[in-house]
């Protein structure tokens, strides 16, 4: 390329001094997103909360002016985008000239080669004088600077590109920087090694450079000077990229603008499209590792925790935002900042349980047991009418927390997250209150405010009790193993054995056996204000005392045989059972009828 004369205001700079990124987004609820300038920000929620309209909104604002870009859309989510910028205009100039070359046209200066540019010397003057607006300082620079890639769009990375007229002229796309940086191919080929244990050549032999699957071995590889005809011939033979599966072909096309850095900022709809679960956390290793090492902006919405968990685990600075939309159709967004998410991802119970889907649902439901999310899944699945429940069934997540002692670190956990999250623990969670009072700890509301109604309501359970009879004995044991006879008698029964004779034992036996209806005079008064405030928290106790005593005639006690029984039997249709998912639907304001 011949040497283009820069106008004097713009010239001298050095394209070393300029780098951009977005300094902030924010939505129309207030909040202000501030992505890390290396790293990742995921946007995460549920189905039609707007997360693939964060991405596009952002990018068109970045394009037009605010008032343009209202005009063009029914739901305004994104209100306002900020940059960072350091440098000058001149700094600008130089960094567009070394990235996507230079030319004169009628007596101007153009950015880009001829045909392809769209921006030009008053573009660069501009940049720095509208900051004030920050929303239309990108303008006709936008599509250099940023680029926005879905399943359907960026597919277009890897079709063949024409050869440049000369290697003087800026790379214009992918495959010119393939062509001219053999460190950049051999990190597209090691990715595709690794996630498909499969190998690339870059065809670059004819008219239109390509990608193909495999590698030539059977033809040592001549000097560029010196191409064989067998060596032509073999290369040829090997099927190109764009015939392969859609797996394949999506994450190439995905991870090529990283690799070859051309674009700062890069954001990504459904990275995960195409791809199985364990290639989908490969692919979110890839992405933190490559925003970190490319000093590139990325901001990616998704559907899937496996991507989540791959970037969560690379070294990458990563930032999660999760977007909601409330019953009254108002959008909700809450940020998790990049140390808050490094601090979370050291809880076992957020790395090594399924509590990371919660991001991915309107709601969660922690109760006690699998066999108790089960019956409540199924509840909830079949109540009727559905219209008459806020949200669709899939979008509520239930998690088993084995055992009421760890659902305050389960509703700790998911609240730092900011997802909406409902305990249902049976109801003689209330005879320890160092665990009731940490639950509602967990929540952000102070025990103070509940412990007069809860020393009320459960004095009567608190005072001792004459020994067992035989006849509690009997009565324990016979709960237990009733419609279980041909059980094996292991460890685990032999402890609900005596979990059952301790609750004969004691009176807060009477309180599991017959749930609320156990609570008399001034107890009842108090307990009545007790359960109440509970649920205003998300604590929904399960009022008939267990999930047994909903069906307490099936002539099965416990155990998965009573599941199998009271679905059978059609318990979960039953109307109190539905006013208990009543009572867990009501954290969104708007219950079933």
């Amino acid at each position: 390329m011949e040497d283009v004369t820069i106008p004097a205001d713009l010239s001298g700079g050095d394209a070393e001094q300029f780098a951009l990124s977005i300094a902030s987004i924010t939505l129309e609820n207030g909040l202000t997103i501030n992505p890390p300038s290396a790293g990742v920000t995921v946007v995460v929620g549920g189905n039609n909360v707007g997360k693939s309209t964060l991405l596009k909104q952002a990018m068109n604002l970045a394009a037009r002016s605010g008032q343009a870009a209202a005009e063009t859309v029914r739901w305004r989510l994104v209100t306002d985008i900020r940059f960072n910028a350091p440098g000058n205009q001149k700094d600008l100039t130089a960094w567009l000239v070394a990235h996507v070359g230079a030319h004169l046209m009628n007596g101007m200066l153009w950015f880009g080669v001829p045909g392809q540019q769209n921006a030009n010397e008053h573009h660069a003057r501009q940049f720095f004088v509208n900051q004030h607006d920050g929303v239309d300082r990108l303008s006709a620079l936008v599509n250099t600077f940023m680029l926005f890639s879905d399943p359907w769009q960026r597919a277009g990375a890897i079709q063949p590109q024409e050869k440049r007229d000369s290697l003087e002229v800026p790379p214009q796309s992918a495959m010119h920087h393939l062509e001219e940086s053999v460190r950049m191919m051999d990190e597209v080929r090691e990715i595709c090694r690794e996630v498909f244990r499969i190998d690339l050549t870059l065809d670059a032999l004819a008219r239109m450079i390509q990608l193909r699957v495999g590698r030539v071995t059977t033809v040592p590889a001549p000097p560029a000077d010196a191409i064989t005809p067998e060596y032509r011939a073999e290369v040829a033979s090997l099927p190109p990229l764009t015939e392969q599966g859609d797996g394949i072909k999506s994450l190439i096309a995905l991870i090529l603008p990283l690799v070859t850095a051309e674009h700062p900022v890069v954001m990504i709809d459904e990275p995960e499209a195409f791809l199985h679960p364990p290639q989908a956390s490969a692919l979110g290793r890839i992405l933190g590792g490559l925003a970190k090492k490319k000093g590139i902006q990325v901001i990616l919405a998704t559907h899937d925790k496996n991507l989540l968990t791959g970037l969560l685990s690379s070294e990458a600075e990563v930032s999660i935002v999760r977007l909601d939309r409330g019953v009254d159709g108002k959008s909700q967004a809450h940020q998790l900042a990049v140390e808050d998410v490094q601090a979370l991802w050291g809880d076992p119970l957020l790395r090594y349980t399924n509590a990371l889907d919660s991001l991915f649902h309107r709601l969660t439901i922690v109760a006690e047991a699998d066999q108790d999310c089960r019956f409540y899944a199924a509840a909830l699945d079949e109540y009727e009418p559905q219209s008459h429940v806020p949200i669709p069934p899939s979008d509520v997540l239930f998690i088993p927390s084995y055992g009421k002692a760890a659902i305050y670190k389960l509703v700790k956990v998911l609240r730092a997250i900011f997802v909406p999250v409902v305990a249902v623990p049976d109801i003689d969670i209330l005879n320890d209150e160092a665990n009731i009072s940490r639950l509602v700890g967990a929540y952000g509301v102070n025990w103070d405010s509940m412990k007069a109604d809860y020393r009320v309501s459960t004095q009567p359970f608190r005072q001792s009790r004459g020994p067992a009879t035989l006849g509690d004995v009997i009565t324990a044991v016979q709960s237990v193993f009733s419609g279980r006879e041909t059980e094996k008698y292991t460890d685990a029964v032999k402890r609900e054995v005596l979990a059952q004779l301790r609750t004969q034992d004691s009176p807060w036996g009477l309180l599991k056996k017959f749930g609320e209806l156990a609570f008399e005079g001034q107890a009842a008064v108090a307990a009545k204000r007790l359960l109440g405030n509970l649920e205003e928290c998300g604590i929904v106790l399960v009022r008939v005392g267990e999930l047994e005593k909903f069906a307490p005639t099936l002539g099965v006690a416990k155990g998965p045989a009573w599941l199998d029984a009271a679905l059978t039997a059609g318990v979960h249709r039953e109307a109190a059972v539905r006013a208990h998912m009543r009572r867990c639907l009501s954290v969104l304001r708007v219950s079933p009828e």
